[in-house]
């Protein structure tokens, strides 16, 4: 190879080590990423929960003073009870008595399905708290390694960036563009080796993509310091 392409090449080179870097914290961020959509799921569905849970706590409520207004009109019909003197009225109001009497039953019986779909909700409810309490817990831990990650690699990415300025500075601005363009395209590798598909025979492939490569263009890379890339991948070719 030439002076220009073993330049490509040590850019390259350097151009991986950040790509790489920057693929480590770009899966660390994407992690902090889904685990923030998993608590914030998780809190949606614990306030949803509360939200249910006071609704019924406000119903039992509600029958709590139902109960008690029934539980005091029987108290008044037996008291009126006291007072008859005609057999007519006193059987009148006792079956009235218990009407009433019936009726609270029902309401108790209802108030105990309440209580216990109410201690099934509070049950529900801490569960909730705690999915939210862990989710939480694992956010706060993976946003910590990815700060720590981001600071550790800081000062490497830095020393990179000065290397990669250096290393690019002998190379054509337009090959730069080149190689820029590509690079981003295939996460930093912008080249591709020529390698001889045939020991036999002059085919040649694309080392990046295994596409075929003709034998001018090899011969002109073992030749000449040009600048030639794959027509499938658009890779910079090299050969060794």
């Amino acid at each position: 190879m030439g002076v220009t392409l073993d330049a490509i090449r040590a850019l390259q080179e350097i151009e991986l080590q950040i790509f790489d870097i920057r693929r480590q914290l770009a899966r660390k961020e994407k992690f902090v990423t889904l685990q923030s959509a998993k608590a914030a799921s998780a809190r949606a569905a614990l306030e949803a929960e509360q939200r249910e849970h006071k609704r019924a706590q406000v119903e039992m409520g509600d029958f709590d003073l139902t109960l008690k207004s029934r539980s005091a009109g029987i108290d008044k019909i037996r008291q009126q009870l006291l007072s008859i003197r005609n057999n007519k009225e006193y059987a009148a109001v006792l079956s009235q008595l218990n009407t009433e009497k019936a009726e609270v039953a029902r309401i108790e019986s209802k108030g105990l399905e309440m209580m216990t779909a109410l201690d099934a909700r509070k049950a529900t409810l801490d569960a909730h708290e705690k999915t939210l309490r862990e989710e939480e817990q694992r956010l706060t831990e993976l946003k910590n390694q990815f700060a720590a990650a981001q600071q550790s690699f800081a000062q490497k990415l830095a020393e990179l960036d000065a290397r990669r300025k250096q290393a690019a500075a002998p190379i054509a601005p337009e090959i730069q563009t080149m190689f820029n363009r590509v690079a981003e395209r295939y996460d930093g590798e912008a080249m591709a080796r020529i390698v001889r598909s045939n020991p036999r025979r002059d085919e040649f492939t694309c080392e990046g993509c295994n596409m075929s490569v003709t034998a001018d263009r090899y011969n002109a890379l073992k030749t000449r310091d040009e600048i030639h890339t794959c027509s499938n991948c658009g890779r910079i070719l090299y050969v060794e």
